[in-house]
């Protein structure tokens, strides 16, 4: 389901960077002629937009942001229905928020009507058909429930095609993410053409907007004016006609590829680093059991990586990861204290990487908390709030970082191949820069598959395989061996063996190592198989199908699978770089190809 406020809540829940009024304005009623824009959406049909499920008629949002970081903003959007899809997806409308940046009483719809194509006028009563619901379902996806995660939805009764939407919202956010700063991201184009939209944003004029930045303009379609309004910095975007984008298959997400506005008081990245290490920082005090436990790890480690490996291993497998968040203050970035993670043997992820980050400065390291975006990249121009994963990163004496995510227990990798080509910030105490991860190349992340095989006189064929399950591929098939009980990793080789040779029966297998958990060893599959009859025979030829199990096996045979357009207009988003190294020996018996002419068996 779309949400039919997508602008707001890009602003509001997205990219929830800012916020709370300085006034009681009342906008309730919006700011838009609403005659003249009905005139306008009459004109509006599937004839002069044939691929549109519904259109933005006229939206004009308007933001009020105060020096803390604070702000309000109203709404006021007119959507034309043009579909039964578009009708579908407009019938539900959605404002998210997080307690207590906003409380329940602080995102109101104030008007929501449906405007019938002759004009009359049918009220929604909000109150009747909107209800307060939280992100468990969306964020027990990703094994993280936080309450205080929540989202105001209004349905709308009897909606019908050609009707026009209506709707009057505020949001209002009394305590800011990141105290003094506030930043913003709009999008200027959509799934749906945008006819015209406005949005304007004020400011105190001590507190000026340091970055504006428009990425992947789309020419002549954005007017901006900056000033002073009300005694207020004033800062105005007018978006006209622009014609709606078509979503492709495994494309980034749209924030990172369509035309888009990037606001923000903040001057760089460092400001936000700061910010990140000054929440972290108290949290990060070692007790005398924790320093006991380092040094019980680090014994006998005689090589820096050995150390840092060992406390890695511990914090990754001993702290159980518990997806519950309840910090009142900054909930989703300030760790609880690394010692009462310590005690309790479980947290979040920042929770875990302020305690991997206690512990390997109790070793010597310098080890700093670090927040990633496991989504598109940021913009680097422009510093933002909002990053959705907490990690670890090191300094290796070279300029550089080493980083660790220590949420996985059942990983070999200390930092896995698909948060590679991540946005990631340092926290430090005197700021650091927006970085990019490192991608590891295709051969630390192989499937290698090693074959041998005999085909007897008779045509019947025996077979030995070993599976060597190297960087993503030991994460991604550890973790899947480590949820299935024996039968059913029996079952899954029983199918890829016949996939690879009809008629295959798998006569036995071992997984390496017995305990799945012993990520000191690497993950290698041995199987047996044999088929009957696996050559196919006629009067003077034979026909052999190799037995190959790569092309069914390892995980660049998931990526090859969004492989399907033969033109995109917008980057392919692939997890991770990996691929297949097989090598297949077959041996035949002599007295099956002597059943056979000389031509023939030169065919075979």
């Amino acid at each position: 389901m779309r949400r039919l406020g997508y602008w707001l809540i890009l602003m509001v829940c997205g990219w929830l960077c800012n916020t709370a009024a300085r006034g009681e304005e009342d906008f309730s009623q919006g700011f838009l002629d609403r005659a003249e824009v009905v005139k306008i959406a009459s004109e509006i049909n599937r004839d002069k937009y044939p691929d549109a499920d519904d259109v933005l008629v006229d939206d004009h949002i308007r933001v009020e942001y105060n020096a803390d970081g604070t702000f309000v903003m109203w709404d006021d959007t007119y959507l034309k229905v043009l579909t039964e899809k578009g009708k579908r997806e407009a019938s539900t409308i959605s404002f998210h928020f997080t307690v207590p940046f906003s409380l329940e009483e602080d995102v109101k719809v104030a008007l929501l009507e449906v405007i019938k194509p002759d004009g009359t006028v049918v009220p929604v009563d909000v109150a009747k058909h909107s209800r307060i619901t939280s992100g468990k379902e969306r964020e027990m996806a990703i094994n993280i429930y936080n309450p205080n995660d929540k989202a105001l939805e209004v349905s709308i009764p009897g909606l019908e095609i050609n009707d026009l939407v209506h709707y009057v919202s505020s949001h209002r956010q009394r305590h800011p993410r990141v105290r003094g700063v506030w930043s913003d991201v709009q999008l200027f184009e959509y799934t749906s053409p945008i006819r015209r939209y406005v949005y304007e944003v004020f400011g105190p004029k001590e507190k000026p907007l340091q970055q504006i930045v428009i990425k992947n303009e789309i020419k002549g379609t954005v007017q901006h004016t900056a000033g002073e309004k009300e005694g207020r910095l004033h800062y105005r975007w007018e978006v006209r006609d622009v014609p709606q984008m078509f979503v492709e298959p495994n494309m980034p997400s749209l924030s990172s590829v369509v035309q888009r506005l990037l606001v923000s008081t903040a001057k760089d990245w460092s400001e936000i680093s700061r910010w990140y290490w000054q929440i972290c920082e108290p949290h990060l005090t070692a007790t005398p059991e924790m320093r006991k436990k380092v040094a019980e790890l680090t014994a006998g480690a005689m090589e820096a990586h050995r150390g840092i490996e060992a406390i890695f291993r511990f914090v990754a497998q001993e702290i159980r990861y518990l997806g519950l968040t309840v910090e009142t203050e900054s909930p989703g970035y300030e760790p609880h204290d690394a010692s009462l993670t310590f005690e309790r043997g479980g947290g979040v992820c920042r929770d875990k990487a302020a305690l991997l980050v206690a512990l390997l400065r109790c070793a010597g390291y310098k080890a700093y908390p670090t927040l990633i975006h496991t989504g598109a990249k940021r913009d680097p121009e422009v510093p933002m709030t909002w990053f959705n994963h907490a990690i670890v990163a090191v300094e290796d004496g070279k300029g550089g970082h080493l980083l660790l995510d220590c949420t996985d227990p059942d990983t070999r990798q200390m930092f896995p191949a698909h948060l590679g080509d991540k946005s990631y910030l340092v926290a430090k105490p005197e700021g650091d820069m927006l970085r990019t991860s490192p991608v590891p190349p295709a051969a630390d992340n192989l499937l290698r598959v090693e074959t041998r095989a005999k085909v007897d006189a008779a045509g019947n064929l025996a077979a030995e395989c070993t599976l060597f399950f190297d960087g993503a591929n030991d994460d991604a098939y550890r973790n899947f061996f480590t949820h299935r009980s024996p039968a059913q990793r029996r079952e899954y080789f029983e199918g890829l063996i016949k996939a690879a040779a009809a008629g295959s029966r798998l006569i036995d297998f071992t997984l390496e190592p017995a305990d799945m958990r012993d990520t000191s060893k690497p993950l290698v599959a041995r199987l047996r198989f044999e088929a009957q009859g696996f050559a196919t025979a006629g009067e003077r030829a034979a026909m052999l199908m190799l037995p190959r199990l790569g092309t069914r096996a390892g995980l660049v045979n998931f990526m090859l699978n969004r492989c399907g357009l033969e033109r995109r207009r917008y980057p392919l988003v692939i997890d991770l770089t990996c691929g297949v190294r097989e090598h297949l020996q077959m041996e035949i018996d002599a007295n099956f190809c002597l059943l056979y002419t000389s031509d023939a068996a030169d065919d075979l």
